[in-house]
């Protein structure tokens, strides 16, 4: 993308203010390791009202911060992250001192800044998601944006720490359990003629679930799945391929069905899951105590009188997790003979944008713009809660960026990646603005 004018002006202005940032930098990243974890969201708090930011706590242990620059703009950006005090410099420090910067080098040119702001800045403790759940639902109406950014550190799939990925959804999950039982108590295996088998039962009800081609046999599972864009599709062939390392990692020998490339990314990225994560039923030993009237043997093997399994699920845009339980529990019931249980253990709503959306090119054209690589562009991943929370309580688009892994200790950074990230931000909030707006007159 050709830069105008004005853009290559902003972006000498964050050259020429380099001395400063950096400065800041290093007095906010000491402030940050010198401070006890309790007192670091103070630290963001002053901050924030030193650049003329309205803030206040939303929960009464100020765990939450909120911080707004109302701008009079037509449309406002929501930023959120998530932090532990001993990552506070990687998750909020380079985000925030990035915008921040950026916003002091575009107010050296005009008048007020073309979008409003807003921060939330959580660092609960509790690893639940209830609790961001319930905040949103709460604060909804002081949240409200047109578009929502959602910062995180975890690297999805670069090979290089320094490369942005842009998150544009999160896959819908499905966490269910099924259990049952044949008999009120293990019987030895000597009958295994005549007596159920409660392990054999479940195997073969789970059986029929996936094909070894990995397709998922509940009926109506496909029914609502929405055909991936093809700028989707064009996304994932740019990603690098991890086919070895993948294995390398795992220990394993080949990825399912050999897949690798493009062939593997559309698997993970785009396609639902129906994976067993737990199937047990009680072992011989745990029964060594038991003695069969009839064999007055304690030593026989038995067979299990009881199993259950815990089946996890991912799944894709305009699928319904609640659907999707319904359809198992009727497969179930229809493929046992014997009374079984399944129990909903929690289920979440897939949640996506389209790599077309307003917010998604402007990320795009901004970092591409300044960064020696260009981002990767991520259709849905698999963890990140937060994401479809935000996505789902807010209804607004809303984007997750892999900030860079920058600091190198207690108070060192890569000096150019801040600087690239201030000028990110700087195109970013341009983008707003238009090319056509003339400079103030200071």
């Amino acid at each position: 993308m050709a830069l105008s004018t004005v853009q290559r002006l902003l972006l000498q202005t964050i050259n020429d203010q380099s001395p400063l940032y950096l400065e800041d930098w290093q007095a906010i990243s000491t402030q940050i390791y010198t401070s006890p974890a309790q007192k670091i969201q103070d630290i963001w708090l002053a901050l924030l009202r030193h650049y003329g930011f309205l803030t206040q706590y939303l929960d009464p242990d100020q765990f939450v911060l909120y911080g707004e620059y109302i701008a009079q703009a037509p449309q406002t950006l929501l930023f959120y992250v998530k932090y532990t005090p001993s990552m506070a410099v990687q998750q909020v420090a380079f985000p925030l001192l990035s915008q921040l910067a950026a916003m002091h080098a575009y107010c050296k040119h005009f008048n007020q800044l073309p979008v409003n702001i807003k921060w939330l800045i959580d660092c609960q403790p509790s690893r639940s998601s209830d609790d961001l759940e319930r905040l949103l639902t709460e604060q909804r109406s002081l949240l409200q944006a047109d578009g929502c950014i959602l910062y995180t550190t975890k690297h999805e799939i670069s090979k290089v720490a320094t490369q942005t990925e842009l998150l544009l959804g999160r896959k819908g999950h499905l966490l269910a359990e099924v259990s049952l039982q044949t008999a009120t108590r293990p019987i030895p295996a000597s009958y295994g003629a005549i007596a159920p088998d409660a392990a054999w039962q479940l195997v073969w009800a789970l059986a029929a679930l996936k094909d070894s081609r990995e397709d998922i046999l509940l009926t109506g599972f496909y029914d609502h799945v929405r055909s991936p864009e093809d700028e989707a599709i064009e996304a994932i062939s740019h990603l690098p391929d991890t086919h070895s390392d993948l294995i390398r990692s795992w220990g394993t020998e080949r990825l399912l069905m050999d897949l690798e490339g493009i062939q593997q990314h559309y698997a993970h990225f785009l396609t639902p899951t129906c994976t067993i994560t737990l199937l047990s039923s009680p072992t011989a030993e745990q029964h060594t105590n038991t003695v069969d009237p009839i064999s007055d043997s304690g030593r026989d093997d038995f067979i299990p009188a009881q199993a259950r399994a815990r089946l996890d699920l991912r799944l894709v845009p305009d699928q319904d997790p609640y659907e999707i339980f319904t359809q198992l529990q009727q497969h179930f019931h229809t493929h046992m003979s014997y009374p079984v249980q399944c129990d909903l253990i929690s289920a979440s709503l897939p949640a996506a944008i389209s790599v077309r959306e307003p917010l998604v090119q402007r990320l795009q054209q901004a970092i591409s713009a300044v960064a020696p690589q260009a981002p990767l562009l991520l259709p849905l991943t698999a963890d990140h809660s937060a994401y479809s929370l935000l996505a789902n309580q807010l209804g607004v688009p809303t984007i997750g960026i892999v900030t860079p892994l920058a600091v190198q200790s207690s108070t060192a950074i890569n000096h150019p990646q801040l600087l690239e990230s201030i000028k990110q931000n700087v195109l970013l909030l341009f983008s707003y603005k238009g090319l056509t707006s003339n400079l103030s007159s200071h």
